[in-house]
């Protein structure tokens, strides 16, 4: 392919999951690497992606992802996380109603509105785990698989919890945790506050953890390169691993310039987090935090 040619191709994907129009889920705060599989494609996830049903959202090692639903409801991914969108679907007109089946394939996951979202529309929605559902009509919960049991984590209003033929029970009572261990007989106990910190911090963005939103105005320019061929490559290889980069042609002097970016950083500081690990991992590259 010829390298002009290569590089327009690599601009236009870079945009591809990034349109800022309404939808009914949007990427709101990401802390790379991340990705999106859709339609048997798996892209690096992108801060202002859109989503759609059948989406699947991964997260790396010490990533975090934020969504929110058009409902103003929003969903957090821990670390090596998977989430898939099985159903998402909003009714805007009348009485407003967001359906939505989310499964939570690995790690940690936190569903939270607020207030504001409860009073605008009604919710219905199924939030499921290896073998435990969780049905939300507007709640606060945290839910992980440990691998030796699932747990449910009730912090605001109510949430409905069945397993298989177990009879379903409703949590109502804030503070409370369904614990079901594998092959063992399901319980609810309460939830010290201790470990509701720990649990809540394993799907917080984490300050200086270099977060990338849709809002953020700094960049980071991972590389710059005289050739196009270079910038391609690791253009290829940051989008493989799992971050949005795109490239950048500049004009300096008589010089043609090819910046291999990263974009959305809120300060200068989480830019440079984000450019110290990937100095770590790429050697040879010297990432720069700069205004947008």
């Amino acid at each position: 392919m010829p390298g002009n040619v290569a590089i327009a191709l690599a601009l236009l994907l870079s945009a591809v999951v990034a349109a800022p129009a309404a939808a009914d889920a949007v990427v709101e705060v990401l802390q790379a690497p991340a990705w999106l599989a859709r339609d048997g494609k798996r892209l690096p996830l992108a801060a202002g992606a859109e989503l759609r049903a059948g989406d699947q959202v991964l997260t790396g090692g010490e990533s975090r992802a934020q969504l929110k639903l058009a409902d103003g409801s929003r969903v957090k991914l821990g670390e090596n996380g998977s989430l898939r969108l099985e159903t998402l679907s909003v009714r805007r007109e009348g009485a407003r109603l967001l359906r939505a089946t989310l499964r939570v394939l690995e790690g940690a996951f936190r569903l939270t509105t607020d207030a504001a979202s409860r009073s605008r529309y009604r919710r219905e929605i199924d939030v499921q785990f290896t073998t435990v559902t969780a049905g939300i009509r507007g709640t606060d919960i945290w839910g992980r698989n440990f691998g030796d049991r699932e747990v449910v984590a009730l912090l605001e209003g109510s949430v409905t919890i069945s397993r298989g033929a177990d009879q379903a029970l409703e949590l109502k009572e804030a503070g409370t945790y369904y614990q079901a261990p594998a092959g063992g007989e399901p319980s609810v106990q309460t939830l010290p506050p201790e470990r509701l910190e720990e649990w809540a911090q394993q799907t917080e963005i984490r300050a200086g953890g270099g977060a990338q939103s849709r809002t953020g105005s700094w960049n980071l320019d991972v590389a710059r390169f005289d050739g196009q061929d270079g910038a391609l490559a690791l253009y290829d290889r940051l989008r493989d691993d799992g971050y949005p980069a795109r490239i950048r042609p500049v004009r300096e002097g008589a010089r043609n310039l090819y910046i291999v970016r990263l974009e959305g950083f809120a300060t200068r500081v989480e830019a440079r987090a984000l450019g110290d690990r990937l100095r770590q991992a790429y050697p040879g590259v010297s990432p720069a935090a700069s205004r947008r």
